[in-house]
């Protein structure tokens, strides 16, 4: 599925601008903080339902406005889709082809893959950003993840009430139990989707982290189950459940469930090193963008197309060497729309400039638009 265009009404620094984009190669150019990154931004949100940077909705709205409005129009295939999301201070609402639509209905509608020089975290930062990365990747690829997900964060919000009503002597501590049965089955399920993941893309991370280097190392994604060790057998479900009864005097004692697949990780290790603690920063960049490039194969993989590649000045931080060669990389992927603050970083005959001066549209843009909040 490709992205038409996008209409930005009171989001972020965007008063009321409309962006239409190229079918292959779309560069938004201009100065730093400008909005460049905000219509990234505002693509990803029409393709996930939220922000790949920020978590809350307030800090979207255009300062001094009291609601954001980013409308987008998709195709596939000949087949035309509308996705309308719009907060104010009341809610948040979604609209696809003018229905009213859950957040969990664009999860794997269009499929987007965005890379920016803050994905340094997956490697560098805590473990809730890898999980992020798998929750979000895999749920656009498997709907049974994404509801398995869904069925497991409620469970887990109401052992943890329950956890926290026996500390305080208004429950016992064999009623929290009531609750690990779901926490298995969806556990589990959590659990051995993403070992099978991490499987898969193994090898096109150690291709791609070898093409982007100049350099061949051994990679492996290796996953880091807290308290039990799942091998993808078959066996994860009772293994989850002899963790959760191994861990329940600690879980009543620290008033929050210890074991599943929420305190989970994985890490990249190149060499048998764990570059998140042994690499240098080259190295965890390039396997950052190594692991990106996989997401995006898989998706094409699985889905039987590419998503849209919304790429956040990656090539800034990068030499000429690592520029070519990432370059040649994604040359086969469909649709990117990536920012930059020089012209036309990767030579392309179908590369379509539309530059962003304070958050207006200065090039490849409709003119500006008028419409009222609905």
């Amino acid at each position: 599925m490709r992205i038409l265009k996008v209409r930005l009404t009171n989001f972020r620094n965007f008063q009321d601008e409309t962006l239409e984009f190229g079918a292959r190669r779309n560069l938004l150019l201009g100065a730093n903080a400008q909005g460049k990154t905000n219509v990234l931004e505002a693509i990803h949100l029409l393709g996930v339902g939220r922000s790949h940077r920020e978590h809350r909705d307030a800090n979207l709205v255009r300062f001094g406005e009291t609601y954001y409005r980013v409308e987008g129009e998709f195709e596939d295939i000949g087949v035309r889709t509308t996705i309308d999301v719009t907060y104010d201070e009341e809610r948040k609402r979604i609209r696809i082809n003018g229905k009213e639509s859950k957040p969990s209905d664009l999860i794997g509608l269009v499929g987007v893959v965005v890379s920016s020089p803050d994905d340094i975290d997956l490697v560098k930062g805590s473990p809730g950003n890898r999980r992020q990365f798998l929750d979000i990747a895999i749920s656009q690829m498997n709907r049974q993840y994404l509801i398995s997900l869904q069925k497991y964060v409620r469970a887990l919000a109401q052992k943890n009430k329950l956890l926290k009503a026996v500390q305080s002597g208004r429950v016992r501590a064999s009623e929290t139990a009531v609750w690990d049965k779901t926490l298995v089955s969806a556990g589990a399920a959590i659990v051995d989707a993403r070992l099978l993941f991490l499987k898969d893309i193994g090898p096109e991370v150690e291709s791609n982290f070898g093409v982007i280097s100049g350099m061949r190392t051994g990679i492996d994604l290796a996953y880091d189950a807290r308290g039990y060790r799942p091998g993808g057998d078959g066996a994860t479900a009772e293994l989850l459940t002899a963790a959760m009864e191994g861990h329940r005097e600690l879980e009543v004692a620290r008033g929050y469930s210890l074991v599943g697949p929420h305190v989970d990780d994985f890490h990249l290790l190149a060499g048998e090193r764990d570059i998140r603690r042994f690499g240098s920063e080259g190295e965890q960049r390039t396997g950052v963008l190594a692991l990106r490039c996989a997401e995006v194969t898989a998706m094409k993989t699985k889905k039987g197309r590419y998503p849209i590649v919304l790429l956040d000045d990656v090539f800034a931080e990068l030499d000429d060497a690592r520029t070519k060669a990432l370059t040649a990389l994604i040359s086969n992927y469909d649709q990117i729309v990536l920012t930059s603050s020089r012209p036309a970083p990767a030579e392309a005959d179908d590369l379509r400039t539309i530059s962003i001066v304070d958050g207006k549209v200065e090039g490849g843009g409709s003119a500006r638009e008028s419409g009222e909040h609905t």
